[in-house]
C-alpha cells in the first residue's frame, strides 16, 4: 500500500542521522546471537510486567472500537506479537496490522485477521492517512532519537490515525533509582551509550508534554506505574528482577560488555550479583502510558 499525501503536510520519512541509528538492539547480543526462542522468552517477560502492572493491555477508552468489525488497530514495534495476539485473542472482531523493524514475529498460527509487516517507521508507515481507530506503540523510547520523535515519529502515528481515533504510547524509564554498585555502574553505561546515540534514557517522561504540544490530539491521559525489583512477596517484583537479571546478562555480553571491559567469564557472576542487589537496595523505575484522541475537524 503506498502512502497518501498528508494533509497535515507531515514529512513521509524522518531525516537520516549521522553516525550510529537509534535501535537499541544493536546494544544487546540476544537478536544476533542468542536463539529466538529466548528473545521471545525475554519478551514475553516484559509484556507480563506491563500488562500486570496496568491490569490490561490498554489504558485508553476504547471498548467500542473493540466490538467494531469494519475497525483497524496498529501496533507499532509489535516484536514476537504477545501484544498483538493477546488482543485478538480477547477482541476477535477488529482487523490487527503489525509493523517492526525486526522479523520476530511468528510465521504461523496466526488468525487471519492479524496481518504483519516487516517496515522501518523512520521510512513512513505503509498505510493511507485515516487508516485505524487504535494504534498502539509500546516499548520503543529508545528506539528512536529525541529528535526523531519531536519531529516525526508522533506526527507519523497520528496521520494514519482516523479523528476521534485514539494513541497510546508506553514506555519505561530507563534509568532506574536506588540501584546497588554493580547495577547503577552497569545502568549508567546504558544512558551514557543511548545518549551517545541522541537518545534521550528518559524519554518516557516527556511524551505526555509533546503529544499535548500537537494540536491534532486532545483528551490526553497520563498513567505511571511503580516497578520495584527484588521484594519477592510482590509478582511483578518477582518477574522484573528475573526479566532484570537476564537483560543485564545480554548487556555484559555485548557492546556494553565490551565498553566496561567485562570478561566473559564473569557475565554470570555479575548477574548474579545484581539480583542479590536487588533482594538489599529494591531498585525502582516506573513506565508511563500516554494515551490521546486525534482530534475530529
Amino acid at each position: 500500500m503506498g502512502v497518501k499525501n498528508s494533509r497535515l503536510n507531515f514529512s513521509k520519512k524522518s531525516p537520516k542521522q549521522k553516525g550510529p541509528q537509534s535501535n537499541c538492539h544493536d546494544l544487546w547480543t540476544s537478536l544476533k546471537t542468542g536463539e529466538k526462542s529466548e528473545h521471545d522468552e525475554k519478551e514475553h517477560l516484559q509484556h507480563v510486567i506491563i500488562k500486570e502492572l496496568f491490569k490490561a493491555n490498554f489504558s485508553s477508552p476504547i471498548h467500542n472500537i473493540l466490538s467494531d468489525p469494519d475497525a483497524k488497530i496498529l501496533d507499532v514495534g509489535c516484536g514476537s506479537g504477545f501484544w498483538l495476539l493477546e488482543m485478538v485473542a480477547d477482541y476477535s472482531t477488529p482487523k490487527y496490522f503489525g509493523i517492526d523493524n525486526l522479523s520476530t514475529f511468528p510465521t504461523s498460527t496466526v488468525p487471519s485477521n492479524v496481518k504483519f509487516t516487516q517496515h522501518d517507521l523512520l521510512e513512513g508507515l505503509p498505510f493511507p492517512d485515516d487508516t485505524f481507530e487504535f494504534v498502539h506503540i509500546q516499548s520503543t523510547g529508545s528506539e528512536f532519537t529525541e529528535a526523531q520523535w519531536e519531529t516525526f515519529v508522533y506526527k507519523e502515528l497520528a496521520r494514519v490515525l482516523k479523528p476521534g481515533g485514539w494513541l497510546e504510547v508506553c514506555d519505561p524509564e530507563i534509568e532506574f533509582s536506588n540501584c546497588g554498585p554493580t547495577l547503577k555502574q552497569l545502568n549508567l553505561t546504558v544512558c551514557n551509550c543511548l545518549m551517545a546515540r541522541n537518545v534521550n534514557p528518559q524519554m518516557a517522561l516527556r511524551h505526555q508534554s509533546l503529544i499535548k504540544s500537537l494540536p491534532i490530539f486532545s483528551n490526553v491521559i497520563h498513567e505511571k506505574g511503580h516497578i520495584q525489583m527484588g521484594n519477592y512477596t510482590h509478582k511483578i517484583a518477582k518477574i522484573s528482577t528475573m526479566s532484570l537479571k537476564e537483560a543485564c546478562r545480554d548487556a555484559y555480553k555485548g557492546p556494553i560488555g565490551k565498553i566496561m571491559k567485562i570478561d566473559p567469564k564473569e557475565v554470570d557472576s555479575l548477574s548474579d550479583k545484581i539480583e542479590i542487589e536487588c533482594e538489599l537496595y529494591k531498585p525502582y523505575y516506573f513506565y508511563h502510558r500516554v494515551c490521546a484522541q486525534k482530534v475530529i475537524t
